[in-house]
């Protein structure tokens, strides 16, 4: 008992860093089951959607996988293998891989696809898939740059420049998605039915709006909690959100 006091005395924090370590991939998990179903669901009930949406679909589940099976090998470095060693819960191991790269590359593909649709949708909202586009790129970029830099110096990393350029731009291009997607499918409502168009829009509001949200509780959490690492709770789940919409068996044939 006196071992364990000390142990709490000499790293007061140890709780503030073992909780978004373990929770967030838990978290990630119980996600994954649900997005496995999906999967499932799509694969089976549209065998003969075009390849170019099907090939999308299960690379980005694909790449998904990886990112879980990456958490579940940090999980057990910090909690299984290193049991009672405090200081391993400071080296990141796998995690700057699964999180924030692995994640914003599968949001940068999703939406990348979703500025596809839009340019379909029409050819005059240029503009728009610019602003997007740009916002995608930079959000990625600025993900590798942060997981990179932990990768290498085998610690979390963190800057502020990389959050606010990695959190910024992606919420601004999930927002810009879901207006933008709500108002061009109202546009071209004569093209749907009332039920195919009411499906198509509340996905794409409820998706992006839900990711945009993610995005910016990140930023919040971190200007909140300097130093703290309760931000990560919420970065390795992005991807999974972002991922329901593309596997959506409603979204991929209905729109051009």
């Amino acid at each position: 008992m006196a071992e364990n006091s000390n142990s709490r005395t000499a790293y007061p924090d140890v709780t503030k860093v073992a909780a978004p370590l373990l929770l967030g991939p838990l978290f990630n998990w119980t996600l994954y089951g649900v997005l496995c179903v999906q999967m499932y669901v799509y694969s089976y009930n549209f065998p003969k959607d075009r390849r170019s949406i099907k090939f999308l679909a299960y690379f980005v589940f694909l790449l998904d996988t990886a990112q879980t099976a990456l958490t579940g090998a940090d999980i057990y470095y910090w909690f299984v293998e290193g049991f009672g060693d405090v200081e391993r819960l400071k080296r990141s191991h796998f995690s700057p891989i699964d999180s924030p790269i692995t994640t914003t590359v599968i949001s940068f593909i999703v939406q990348g696809y979703f500025c596809y649709r839009i340019w379909l949708l029409n050819k005059r909202s240029l503009w728009i898939c610019l602003i997007i586009a740009i916002s995608a790129v930079t959000q990625v970029v600025a993900a590798i740059w942060l997981g990179t830099t932990s990768l290498i110096a085998g610690k979390y990393v963190v800057t502020k420049a990389g959050v606010y350029l990695w959190s910024i731009p992606s919420a601004l291009a999930d927002i810009l998605i879901a207006v933008a997607m709500t108002l061009l499918l109202r546009v071209a409502s004569s093209n749907f039915s009332s039920f195919v168009l009411i499906r198509v829009v509340r996905l794409t509001i409820e998706t992006n709006t839900l990711t945009a949200s993610l995005a910016i509780t990140i930023l919040v959490l971190y200007a909140a909690f300097p130093g703290e690492l309760y931000y990560m709770y919420l970065t390795k789940v992005i991807g999974k959100v972002l991922q329901h919409a593309l596997s959506e068996p409603q979204q991929s044939h209905l729109l051009p």
